[in-house]
Protein backbone atom coordinates (compact mmCIF):
# COMPACT_ATOMS: atom_id res chain seq x y z
CA UNK A 1 0.00 0.00 0.00
CA UNK A 2 1.32 3.39 -0.97
CA UNK A 3 0.56 6.09 1.63
CA UNK A 4 -0.65 9.39 0.22
CA UNK A 5 -2.56 12.34 1.56
CA UNK A 6 -6.29 11.81 1.68
CA UNK A 7 -6.44 8.06 2.21
CA UNK A 8 -8.16 6.72 5.32
CA UNK A 9 -6.45 3.91 7.23
CA UNK A 10 -8.88 1.50 8.82
CA UNK A 11 -11.69 3.62 7.34
CA UNK A 12 -11.10 5.99 10.23
CA UNK A 13 -7.71 7.76 10.22
CA UNK A 14 -7.42 10.11 7.27
CA UNK A 15 -3.88 11.21 6.36
CA UNK A 16 -3.41 14.96 5.88
CA UNK A 17 0.31 15.68 5.40
CA UNK A 18 3.67 14.06 6.08
CA UNK A 19 5.57 15.65 8.95
CA UNK A 20 8.62 13.36 9.49
CA UNK A 21 10.47 10.34 8.14
CA UNK A 22 12.24 7.83 10.40
CA UNK A 23 14.31 4.71 9.94
CA UNK A 24 11.34 2.36 9.61
CA UNK A 25 8.35 4.56 9.09
CA UNK A 26 6.80 7.82 7.96
CA UNK A 27 4.95 10.07 10.38
CA UNK A 28 1.80 11.80 9.14
CA UNK A 29 -0.55 14.32 10.58
CA UNK A 30 -3.94 12.63 10.51
CA UNK A 31 -7.51 13.04 11.61
CA UNK A 32 -9.60 10.60 13.61
CA UNK A 33 -13.00 10.77 11.94
CA UNK A 34 -14.66 8.68 14.63
CA UNK A 35 -13.53 10.70 17.67
CA UNK A 36 -13.16 13.96 15.69
CA UNK A 37 -9.63 14.83 16.81
CA UNK A 38 -6.17 15.32 15.27
CA UNK A 39 -3.72 12.44 15.61
CA UNK A 40 -0.23 11.39 14.50
CA UNK A 41 -0.05 8.29 12.30
CA UNK A 42 3.21 6.36 11.90
CA UNK A 43 3.14 4.11 8.83
CA UNK A 44 5.70 1.44 7.94
CA UNK A 45 7.77 2.49 4.94
CA UNK A 46 6.79 1.11 1.57
CA UNK A 47 10.12 -0.75 1.10
CA UNK A 48 9.56 -2.70 4.30
CA UNK A 49 6.01 -3.78 3.52
CA UNK A 50 5.88 -7.56 3.62
CA UNK A 51 9.11 -7.87 5.62
CA UNK A 52 8.18 -9.95 8.65
CA UNK A 53 11.15 -8.69 10.67
CA UNK A 54 10.18 -5.03 10.36
CA UNK A 55 6.51 -5.89 10.75
CA UNK A 56 7.33 -7.61 14.04
CA UNK A 57 9.31 -4.59 15.21
CA UNK A 58 6.31 -2.39 14.50
CA UNK A 59 4.13 -4.68 16.57
CA UNK A 60 6.70 -4.62 19.39
CA UNK A 61 6.73 -0.84 19.38
CA UNK A 62 2.94 -0.83 19.59
CA UNK A 63 2.89 -3.20 22.57
CA UNK A 64 5.65 -1.38 24.45
CA UNK A 65 4.11 2.04 23.86
CA UNK A 66 0.68 0.80 24.91
CA UNK A 67 2.10 -0.29 28.28
CA UNK A 68 3.31 3.23 29.08
CA UNK A 69 1.30 6.09 30.49
CA UNK A 70 3.19 9.19 31.53
CA UNK A 71 2.95 12.92 30.93
CA UNK A 72 6.38 12.91 29.25
CA UNK A 73 5.71 9.99 26.88
CA UNK A 74 3.67 10.36 23.69
CA UNK A 75 0.50 8.32 24.19
CA UNK A 76 -0.43 5.47 21.85
CA UNK A 77 -4.10 5.41 20.75
CA UNK A 78 -4.36 2.54 18.26
CA UNK A 79 -2.55 0.02 16.07
CA UNK A 80 -3.67 -1.47 12.75
CA UNK A 81 -2.58 -3.29 9.60
CA UNK A 82 -3.86 -2.70 6.10
CA UNK A 83 -2.73 -4.21 2.80
CA UNK A 84 0.45 -5.62 4.34
CA UNK A 85 1.41 -2.33 6.02
CA UNK A 86 1.10 -1.58 9.71
CA UNK A 87 0.48 1.77 11.33
CA UNK A 88 0.48 3.32 14.79
CA UNK A 89 -1.95 6.04 15.85
CA UNK A 90 -0.47 8.29 18.52
CA UNK A 91 -0.92 11.59 20.29
CA UNK A 92 -0.18 14.54 18.01
CA UNK A 93 2.34 16.81 19.74
CA UNK A 94 2.19 20.40 18.54
CA UNK A 95 5.75 21.66 18.60
CA UNK A 96 9.09 20.48 17.28
CA UNK A 97 11.77 17.89 18.03
CA UNK A 98 14.77 18.90 20.10
CA UNK A 99 16.96 18.25 17.06
CA UNK A 100 15.36 21.17 15.21
CA UNK A 101 15.93 23.46 18.18
CA UNK A 102 19.61 22.48 18.39
CA UNK A 103 20.05 23.20 14.70
CA UNK A 104 18.86 26.77 15.30
CA UNK A 105 20.52 27.21 18.69
CA UNK A 106 23.50 24.87 19.09
CA UNK A 107 24.05 26.05 22.68
CA UNK A 108 21.00 26.33 24.94
CA UNK A 109 20.79 28.47 28.09
CA UNK A 110 20.97 26.40 31.27
CA UNK A 111 17.58 27.65 32.43
CA UNK A 112 16.04 26.30 29.22
CA UNK A 113 18.01 23.07 28.98
CA UNK A 114 17.66 21.73 32.51
CA UNK A 115 13.83 21.45 32.44
CA UNK A 116 14.07 19.54 29.14
CA UNK A 117 16.59 17.11 30.61
CA UNK A 118 14.63 16.68 33.85
CA UNK A 119 11.34 15.93 32.06
CA UNK A 120 13.07 13.47 29.73
CA UNK A 121 14.65 11.72 32.72
CA UNK A 122 11.26 11.36 34.39
CA UNK A 123 9.70 9.96 31.22
CA UNK A 124 12.52 7.45 30.86
CA UNK A 125 12.14 6.47 34.51
CA UNK A 126 8.46 5.70 33.92
CA UNK A 127 9.38 3.50 30.95
CA UNK A 128 12.10 1.75 32.96
CA UNK A 129 9.67 1.11 35.80
CA UNK A 130 7.36 -0.53 33.25
CA UNK A 131 10.26 -2.71 32.09
CA UNK A 132 10.90 -0.91 28.79
CA UNK A 133 14.32 0.33 27.68
CA UNK A 134 14.14 2.87 24.88
CA UNK A 135 17.58 2.10 23.34
CA UNK A 136 17.43 5.07 20.93
CA UNK A 137 17.31 8.24 23.03
CA UNK A 138 18.32 11.15 20.79
CA UNK A 139 17.17 14.75 20.11
CA UNK A 140 14.97 13.62 17.20
CA UNK A 141 12.90 11.43 19.56
CA UNK A 142 12.35 14.16 22.16
CA UNK A 143 9.41 16.36 21.16
CA UNK A 144 8.99 19.83 22.67
CA UNK A 145 5.40 20.97 23.01
CA UNK A 146 4.45 24.63 22.79
CA UNK A 147 3.65 24.74 26.51
CA UNK A 148 7.14 23.45 27.36
CA UNK A 149 6.04 19.84 27.85
CA UNK A 150 8.51 17.15 26.77
CA UNK A 151 7.20 14.04 25.00
CA UNK A 152 9.40 11.01 24.35
CA UNK A 153 8.45 9.16 21.20
CA UNK A 154 9.60 6.37 18.83
CA UNK A 155 9.97 3.20 20.89
CA UNK A 156 10.63 1.34 17.64
CA UNK A 157 13.82 -0.31 18.85
CA UNK A 158 12.76 -0.49 22.48
CA UNK A 159 13.03 -3.72 24.38
CA UNK A 160 10.88 -4.99 27.19
CA UNK A 161 12.03 -7.34 29.91
CA UNK A 162 9.93 -10.24 28.63
CA UNK A 163 10.97 -9.81 25.00
CA UNK A 164 13.72 -11.55 23.09
CA UNK A 165 16.13 -9.31 21.25
CA UNK A 166 15.70 -9.28 17.49
CA UNK A 167 19.21 -7.96 16.89
CA UNK A 168 21.48 -10.28 14.97
CA UNK A 169 24.93 -11.11 16.28
CA UNK A 170 27.28 -8.17 15.80
CA UNK A 171 24.40 -5.85 14.90
CA UNK A 172 24.03 -2.67 16.94
CA UNK A 173 20.63 -1.05 17.42
CA UNK A 174 20.45 2.70 17.96
CA UNK A 175 22.10 5.82 16.65
CA UNK A 176 25.91 5.77 16.79
CA UNK A 177 26.30 9.36 18.03
CA UNK A 178 24.20 8.60 21.15
CA UNK A 179 25.15 4.96 21.66
CA UNK A 180 26.28 3.81 25.11
CA UNK A 181 29.66 2.00 25.43
CA UNK A 182 27.97 -1.25 26.50
CA UNK A 183 25.72 -1.17 23.45
CA UNK A 184 28.72 -0.43 21.22
CA UNK A 185 30.42 -3.65 22.31
CA UNK A 186 27.25 -5.70 21.88
CA UNK A 187 26.13 -6.03 25.46
CA UNK A 188 22.43 -5.67 26.33
CA UNK A 189 21.09 -2.17 26.86
CA UNK A 190 19.87 -1.26 30.34
CA UNK A 191 18.08 1.75 31.83
CA UNK A 192 21.52 3.24 32.54
CA UNK A 193 22.22 3.03 28.80
CA UNK A 194 19.34 5.44 28.20
CA UNK A 195 20.83 7.80 30.80
CA UNK A 196 24.18 7.74 28.97
CA UNK A 197 22.41 8.77 25.76
CA UNK A 198 20.72 11.60 27.66
CA UNK A 199 24.16 12.68 28.89
CA UNK A 200 25.35 12.96 25.27
CA UNK A 201 22.37 15.26 24.60
CA UNK A 202 23.24 17.38 27.65
CA UNK A 203 26.88 17.71 26.54
CA UNK A 204 25.83 18.67 23.01
CA UNK A 205 23.39 21.35 24.19
CA UNK A 206 25.91 22.87 26.62
CA UNK A 207 28.97 22.89 24.33
CA UNK A 208 27.46 23.12 20.85
CA UNK A 209 28.71 19.78 19.51
CA UNK A 210 28.75 16.11 20.50
CA UNK A 211 31.71 14.77 22.50
CA UNK A 212 32.59 11.99 20.07
CA UNK A 213 32.76 12.27 16.30
CA UNK A 214 34.27 10.27 13.48
CA UNK A 215 34.09 9.63 9.73
CA UNK A 216 31.95 6.51 10.14
CA UNK A 217 29.46 5.11 12.61
CA UNK A 218 31.99 2.46 13.63
CA UNK A 219 34.61 5.09 14.47
CA UNK A 220 32.09 6.95 16.59
CA UNK A 221 31.07 3.75 18.40
CA UNK A 222 34.71 2.94 19.17
CA UNK A 223 35.22 6.47 20.54
CA UNK A 224 32.34 5.91 22.97
CA UNK A 225 34.24 2.90 24.30
CA UNK A 226 37.84 4.12 24.37
CA UNK A 227 38.07 7.92 24.13
CA UNK A 228 37.87 10.01 27.33
CA UNK A 229 35.14 12.62 27.45
CA UNK A 230 36.51 16.08 26.49
CA UNK A 231 36.30 18.55 29.39
CA UNK A 232 33.42 20.98 29.41
CA UNK A 233 34.04 24.75 29.23
CA UNK A 234 35.02 26.44 32.49
CA UNK A 235 32.03 28.79 32.21
CA UNK A 236 29.63 25.93 32.95
CA UNK A 237 28.58 25.45 36.57
CA UNK A 238 31.05 22.94 38.09
CA UNK A 239 28.22 20.95 39.67
CA UNK A 240 26.42 20.65 36.35
CA UNK A 241 29.64 19.74 34.56
CA UNK A 242 30.36 17.02 37.13
CA UNK A 243 26.86 15.58 36.67
CA UNK A 244 27.26 15.43 32.88
CA UNK A 245 30.62 13.66 33.25
CA UNK A 246 29.01 11.11 35.56
CA UNK A 247 26.31 10.45 32.97
CA UNK A 248 29.04 9.84 30.37
CA UNK A 249 31.02 7.45 32.53
CA UNK A 250 32.24 4.32 30.69
CA UNK A 251 31.22 2.30 33.74
CA UNK A 252 27.42 2.18 34.11
CA UNK A 253 27.80 1.84 37.88
CA UNK A 254 29.27 5.37 38.05
CA UNK A 255 26.19 6.95 36.46
CA UNK A 256 23.12 8.17 38.38
CA UNK A 257 21.17 5.18 39.66
CA UNK A 258 17.88 5.99 37.91
CA UNK A 259 16.05 8.54 35.83
CA UNK A 260 14.21 9.73 38.92
CA UNK A 261 17.48 10.31 40.80
CA UNK A 262 18.85 12.19 37.79
CA UNK A 263 15.75 14.38 37.61
CA UNK A 264 16.11 15.32 41.28
CA UNK A 265 19.75 16.31 40.77
CA UNK A 266 18.77 18.44 37.79
CA UNK A 267 16.04 20.10 39.83
CA UNK A 268 18.57 21.10 42.48
CA UNK A 269 20.72 22.71 39.79
CA UNK A 270 17.89 24.85 38.47
CA UNK A 271 18.76 28.56 38.72
CA UNK A 272 16.63 30.36 41.27
CA UNK A 273 16.39 33.52 39.15
CA UNK A 274 13.26 33.96 36.99
CA UNK A 275 13.63 33.13 33.29
CA UNK A 276 14.00 35.82 30.64
CA UNK A 277 10.80 37.82 29.95
CA UNK A 278 9.38 37.57 33.43
CA UNK A 279 9.06 40.92 35.06
CA UNK A 280 10.74 41.41 38.46
CA UNK A 281 8.61 42.66 41.36
CA UNK A 282 10.19 45.75 42.88
CA UNK A 283 9.08 46.77 46.36
CA UNK A 284 8.98 50.50 47.03
CA UNK A 285 8.66 52.10 50.48
CA UNK A 286 5.15 53.30 51.34
CA UNK A 287 4.33 56.91 50.68
CA UNK A 288 2.70 59.24 53.22
CA UNK A 289 -1.05 59.16 53.29
CA UNK A 290 -2.79 61.68 51.06
CA UNK A 291 -6.16 63.33 51.21
CA UNK A 292 -8.38 65.03 48.69
CA UNK A 293 -7.94 68.80 48.42
CA UNK A 294 -11.04 71.03 48.63
CA UNK A 295 -11.89 73.15 45.59
CA UNK A 296 -9.98 76.42 45.33
CA UNK A 297 -12.16 79.44 46.30
CA UNK A 298 -12.96 81.94 43.60
CA UNK A 299 -10.37 84.67 43.39
CA UNK A 300 -7.60 82.66 45.06
CA UNK A 301 -4.60 82.02 42.79
CA UNK A 302 -3.72 78.40 41.95
CA UNK A 303 -1.19 76.80 44.27
CA UNK A 304 -2.71 78.39 47.42
CA UNK A 305 -2.54 75.97 50.39
CA UNK A 306 -6.00 74.73 51.36
CA UNK A 307 -7.54 76.11 54.58
CA UNK A 308 -7.57 73.82 57.64
CA UNK A 309 -10.65 71.61 58.13
CA UNK A 310 -13.39 73.28 60.22
CA UNK A 311 -13.37 70.42 62.73
CA UNK A 312 -9.69 70.78 63.61
CA UNK A 313 -8.88 74.47 64.15
CA UNK A 314 -5.34 75.11 65.35
CA UNK A 315 -5.03 75.58 69.06
CA UNK A 316 -3.28 78.66 70.48
CA UNK A 317 -0.34 76.50 71.51
CA UNK A 318 0.10 75.09 68.02
CA UNK A 319 2.07 77.38 65.72
CA UNK A 320 0.23 78.04 62.53
CA UNK A 321 1.82 77.02 59.27
CA UNK A 322 3.72 74.09 60.91
CA UNK A 323 1.90 71.03 59.55
CA UNK A 324 4.19 67.95 59.48
CA UNK A 325 4.96 66.77 56.00
CA UNK A 326 3.32 69.75 54.34
CA UNK A 327 5.01 71.56 51.48
CA UNK A 328 5.24 75.23 50.72
CA UNK A 329 3.20 76.01 47.65
CA UNK A 330 5.46 78.87 46.58
CA UNK A 331 8.96 77.63 47.39
CA UNK A 332 8.42 73.91 46.93
CA UNK A 333 10.41 73.07 50.09
CA UNK A 334 9.32 70.70 52.80
CA UNK A 335 7.17 72.19 55.54
CA UNK A 336 8.56 72.55 59.05
CA UNK A 337 7.58 69.79 61.40
CA UNK A 338 9.38 71.04 64.55
CA UNK A 339 6.84 73.82 65.15
CA UNK A 340 7.15 77.60 65.50
CA UNK A 341 7.34 80.36 62.92
CA UNK A 342 10.90 81.72 62.58
CA UNK A 343 11.34 85.31 63.80
CA UNK A 344 10.74 87.95 61.18
CA UNK A 345 12.82 91.16 61.30
CA UNK A 346 10.71 94.33 61.70
CA UNK A 347 10.18 96.20 58.47
CA UNK A 348 11.24 99.85 58.10
CA UNK A 349 8.79 102.66 58.59
CA UNK A 350 6.48 103.24 55.69
CA UNK A 351 7.87 100.37 53.57
CA UNK A 352 7.02 100.23 49.91
CA UNK A 353 3.86 98.28 49.16
CA UNK A 354 5.70 95.68 47.09
CA UNK A 355 7.72 94.65 50.20
CA UNK A 356 4.74 94.13 52.47
CA UNK A 357 4.06 90.67 51.09
CA UNK A 358 7.12 88.70 50.05
CA UNK A 359 6.76 86.22 47.25
CA UNK A 360 7.16 83.37 49.68
CA UNK A 361 4.06 84.36 51.69
CA UNK A 362 0.93 82.58 50.44
CA UNK A 363 -2.16 84.65 49.59
CA UNK A 364 -4.77 85.04 52.28
CA UNK A 365 -7.78 82.80 52.05
CA UNK A 366 -10.96 84.63 53.13
CA UNK A 367 -12.44 82.24 55.66
CA UNK A 368 -13.72 83.00 59.12
CA UNK A 369 -12.85 81.07 62.26
CA UNK A 370 -14.34 80.87 65.67
CA UNK A 371 -11.95 83.54 66.98
CA UNK A 372 -12.74 85.97 64.20
CA UNK A 373 -9.14 85.93 62.97
CA UNK A 374 -7.73 83.82 60.18
CA UNK A 375 -4.54 81.91 61.05
CA UNK A 376 -2.22 82.75 58.19
CA UNK A 377 0.59 80.50 57.00
CA UNK A 378 3.86 81.57 55.47
CA UNK A 379 7.17 83.07 56.37
CA UNK A 380 6.47 86.74 55.49
CA UNK A 381 5.23 89.51 57.86
CA UNK A 382 1.67 89.11 59.11
CA UNK A 383 -0.78 91.80 58.01
CA UNK A 384 -3.53 91.19 60.49
CA UNK A 385 -7.22 90.93 59.79
CA UNK A 386 -7.18 93.82 57.28
CA UNK A 387 -4.96 92.05 54.76
CA UNK A 388 -2.57 93.55 52.28
CA UNK A 389 -4.98 96.05 50.74
CA UNK A 390 -6.79 97.45 53.87
CA UNK A 391 -3.92 98.93 55.86
CA UNK A 392 -3.47 102.15 53.78
CA UNK A 393 -7.16 102.90 54.24
CA UNK A 394 -6.84 102.29 57.98
CA UNK A 395 -3.85 104.61 58.18
CA UNK A 396 -5.79 107.32 56.35
CA UNK A 397 -8.77 106.96 58.69
CA UNK A 398 -6.55 107.15 61.77
CA UNK A 399 -4.77 110.23 60.36
CA UNK A 400 -8.06 112.02 59.78
CA UNK A 401 -9.21 111.00 63.24
CA UNK A 402 -6.00 112.37 64.76
CA UNK A 403 -6.43 115.70 63.01
CA UNK A 404 -10.03 115.97 64.14
CA UNK A 405 -9.07 115.00 67.67
CA UNK A 406 -6.31 117.61 67.76
CA UNK A 407 -8.69 120.28 66.57
CA UNK A 408 -11.26 119.33 69.17
CA UNK A 409 -8.62 119.40 71.91
CA UNK A 410 -7.60 122.88 70.84
CA UNK A 411 -11.13 124.13 71.05
CA UNK A 412 -11.48 122.70 74.54
CA UNK A 413 -8.24 124.31 75.68
CA UNK A 414 -9.41 127.66 74.33
CA UNK A 415 -12.57 127.31 76.24
CA UNK A 416 -10.58 126.70 79.44
CA UNK A 417 -8.38 129.78 78.81
CA UNK A 418 -5.20 127.86 78.04
CA UNK A 419 -2.69 129.50 75.68
CA UNK A 420 -3.15 128.63 72.07
CA UNK A 421 -0.62 126.23 70.64
CA UNK A 422 0.59 125.82 67.12
CA UNK A 423 -1.22 123.27 64.98
CA UNK A 424 1.91 121.12 64.86
CA UNK A 425 1.95 120.77 68.65
CA UNK A 426 -1.59 119.51 68.61
CA UNK A 427 -0.67 116.55 66.47
CA UNK A 428 0.66 113.53 68.24
CA UNK A 429 3.82 112.40 66.53
CA UNK A 430 3.59 109.14 64.60
CA UNK A 431 5.82 106.43 65.83
CA UNK A 432 6.96 103.33 64.06
CA UNK A 433 5.74 100.24 65.79
CA UNK A 434 7.62 96.99 65.26
CA UNK A 435 5.95 94.00 63.72
CA UNK A 436 3.40 92.67 66.16
CA UNK A 437 3.53 88.98 66.77
CA UNK A 438 0.02 88.52 65.55
CA UNK A 439 -0.11 90.71 62.51
CA UNK A 440 2.98 92.80 61.76
CA UNK A 441 0.88 96.04 61.27
CA UNK A 442 2.35 99.51 61.24
CA UNK A 443 0.03 102.06 62.86
CA UNK A 444 -0.05 105.37 64.81
CA UNK A 445 -0.12 105.57 68.59
CA UNK A 446 -2.84 108.17 69.22
CA UNK A 447 -4.74 106.94 72.23
CA UNK A 448 -3.70 108.11 75.75
CA UNK A 449 -5.08 104.82 77.06
CA UNK A 450 -2.18 102.83 75.39
CA UNK A 451 0.54 104.43 77.63
CA UNK A 452 1.18 101.05 79.17
CA UNK A 453 2.01 99.54 75.79
CA UNK A 454 4.99 101.84 75.10
CA UNK A 455 6.32 105.40 75.43
CA UNK A 456 4.56 108.18 73.58
CA UNK A 457 6.19 111.33 72.31
CA UNK A 458 4.46 114.71 72.33
CA UNK A 459 6.05 117.69 70.64
CA UNK A 460 5.22 121.16 72.06
CA UNK A 461 6.37 124.64 71.23
CA UNK A 462 9.25 125.85 73.29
Amino acid sequence: MRTTAGIALGNRYRLIRQIAVGGMGEVWEGYDESLVRPVAVKVLKQEFVGDQGFLERFRTEARNSASLSHANIAQLFDYGEQDGASYLVMELVTGEPLSDLLEREPVLPVRRLLPILAQTARGLHAAHEAGVVHRDVKPGNILLGRAGRVKITDFGVSLARNQMTMTATGMVMGTAQYLSPEQAVGRPATPLSDLYSLGIIAYEALVGHRPFTGPTAVDIAVAHVNTPVPPLPAAIDPKLAALVLRLLSKDPAQRPTSGSALARELDRLMPRTPPSGVPMVVTTPPRPATRALPPTPVGVPPGTPPPPPPSSSPSPSEPTGARPGAASADTGTAGRSSGGTPPVPPPPSYPPRRNLRPDSAPPRVPRSTSSGRLPLQGSGPQLGRFGRVGWPLLALILLIGALLGAGLAGQLMKADGAPEQSPLARIVTWTSVGAAPSGGMIGPDVSPARDSQGPQTEVKDA
